[in-house]
């Protein structure tokens, strides 16, 4: 008998799965050598803290008076409005913390002599006027301006509201409204179009905290119990004198 012979056809040559020999991997690229356009760095906290602080401090050596302002139902555009009518003045809103350590809050710390009455009495929401004009000019300035706008969450209400049962309550507002009003917990229901208040409706009692549902209510219907108001609340100048206006009013 003769010996069987493979041939290739039965064999196939063996291939490797492998990646080839020669292949080269690609080196992760470093994260060390990166280039940074400095013109896109954001400045970090304490950069903008230092800032501040200098920023306030020539602030008090620039004008001859530092008003001590609270500030009530804070609203961002408002204040540039205000700021506009304050110009030349310079109306600044920091941290309290800020403003007391660019002020000082001892003798030994204070920037200009008997400026730190002013910081030992900044606490809650409050502002640092910078101005050179007359108190009695500021205060008009402020009394002038209180402007309203809607109440948020958390807010006191400064009127009891009631909407009376009917149709005719809510005619104002869209019919497609209707099921936002039922989750807000009004007593509604879409008939012909229109919005029916099924009863009396009570949506918040004088001197209450404001709810989330209650101040979207007021909104809708176009009610504002907020307004907003600065107070001065102490001033210095440079000659010295320091003027609690609390203790005026007692």
């Amino acid at each position: 008998l003769k010996p069987f012979l493979f041939s290739k056809a039965c064999h196939p040559p063996f291939t490797h799965l492998g990646p080839h020999p020669t292949a080269r991997f690609a080196m992760p690229k470093s994260k060390r050598n990166k280039v940074i356009t400095l013109t896109k760095t954001k400045k970090r906290p304490k950069e903008k803290k230092d800032a501040l602080i200098e920023e306030i401090r020539e602030c008090c050596e620039k004008y001859k008076r530092v008003f001590l302002v609270s500030i009530e139902n804070d609203r961002n555009t408002f204040l540039q409005v205000l700021r506009q009518k304050l110009r030349p003045s310079r109306l600044i809103c920091a941290k309290n913390k800020v403003m007391q350590l660019a002020l000082g809050t001892t003798p030994a710390q204070e920037c200009q002599e008997g400026v730190h009455k002013i910081a030992e009495r900044i606490t809650g929401q409050v502002g640092l006027l910078f101005s050179d004009s007359a108190p009695a000019d500021v205060q008009k300035l402020f009394a002038e301006y209180r402007p309203q706008d809607y109440a948020r969450s958390g807010a006191e209400a400064t009127e009891t509201v009631v909407l009376p049962r009917g149709v005719d309550t809510l005619s104002k507002l869209p019919h497609s409204i209707e099921a936002h009003l039922r989750q807000l917990g009004m007593p509604t229901q879409l008939l012909e179009g229109k919005i029916h208040l099924l009863g009396d409706f009570t949506v918040c009692k004088t001197g209450a905290e404001l709810t989330s549902d209650q101040a979207q209510i007021l909104r809708l219907l176009e009610i504002k119990q907020a307004q907003f108001t600065l107070t001065v609340e102490a001033h210095w100048s440079k000659d010295g004198k320091f003027v609690d206006c609390n203790d005026l009013e007692d």
